[in-house]
């Protein structure tokens, strides 16, 4: 039998292929917005806000490290972009994990998840994705 564990690292990795070329491993802005059932536009803009310091791929692998640190919680997929999109984090100001991830504030968010007991709800209500 395969434990949660294993089955939310498979649904990661499937995760992973999807989004990245497989030729050049890129992540696709396109695919990985369509995950985060936003436009690639909206995606870019939130990339932009970062300002001329951050490169795609820097942006992309910080949504992908917090989305990695909430499934590996144990939720499914679907409730980690959830949580990551939805969920204000009272230790931070009740700003959601991706208004953290624009302010540049990523790799300090998956050190503090653990020291602030803020976990991802294994039950919540997973949104819908049109995943191209």
């Amino acid at each position: 039998m395969v434990s949660s564990k294993s089955k939310a690292a498979i649904e990661f990795l499937h995760f992973l292929a999807d989004i990245s070329d497989p030729n050049t491993g890129d992540i696709s802005a396109l695919k990985l917005a369509a995950w985060l059932g936003m436009t690639e536009e909206a995606l870019l803009k939130r990339w932009m806000q970062r300002g001329p310091h951050s490169g795609w791929r820097s942006f992309a692998d910080e949504v992908i490290g917090v989305l990695d640190a909430a499934q590996s919680q144990g939720a499914s997929l679907d409730c980690a972009i959830d949580w990551y999109r939805n969920t204000p984090i009272a230790q931070c100001g009740l700003r959601t994990p991706d208004q953290i991830v624009v302010a540049g504030e990523a790799p300090w968010l998956v050190r503090q998840l653990d020291v602030w007991n803020v976990w991802v709800r294994p039950g919540a209500t997973p949104r819908l994705h049109d995943r191209r």
